[in-house]
């Protein structure tokens, strides 16, 4: 026996909205089927799901995911989907290590920028994090 949800349900175990499960569907990633007044999923669009926004998640475009999909449904196992999840993975990958290093560097700048800062401010004879705190407060009360 199949084992079918309806959008309120997915949305609830996924913690999404029914509108994007409904946006999903209108771009051709999932399918339902009507049933009286509901629109149900079967365990294969669960599934699609999950591939879905686990694509969403690492920052995989939807088209990406759609194509994916095609390739699934074709043939499962097959070579030309591994490769492309490879391609995709090693793409993104490839784009998270060139943020994840612009990041660092980043990091470092402001880490001296807050070390001249903590310079400066040890001259002005005051309890710096004291008087930091108290700025940050009046700033949030404008």
């Amino acid at each position: 026996m199949t084992t079918y949800y309806t959008a309120a349900d997915l949305a609830e175990e996924f913690s999404v909205t029914r509108r994007a499960i409904r946006f999903y569907e209108t771009k051709g990633l999932l399918q339902s089927e009507r049933r009286g007044r509901f629109m149900y999923y079967d365990y294969r669009q669960r599934a699609r799901l999950i591939i879905i926004l686990r694509s969403k998640r690492l920052g995989i475009s939807l088209e990406s995911a759609k194509h994916y999909l095609a390739l699934y449904d074709d043939k499962p196992d097959s070579a030309p989907r591994m490769l492309y999840m490879l391609h995709q993975s090693r793409t993104r990958l490839n784009e998270l290590r060139d943020q994840q290093l612009a990041l660092q560097e980043n990091i470092a700048e402001l880490e001296i920028l807050e070390k001249i800062a903590m310079k400066d401010l040890s001259a002005c004879d005051l309890d710096i994090e004291s008087s930091y705190n108290d700025y940050v407060a009046r700033l949030l009360d404008i």
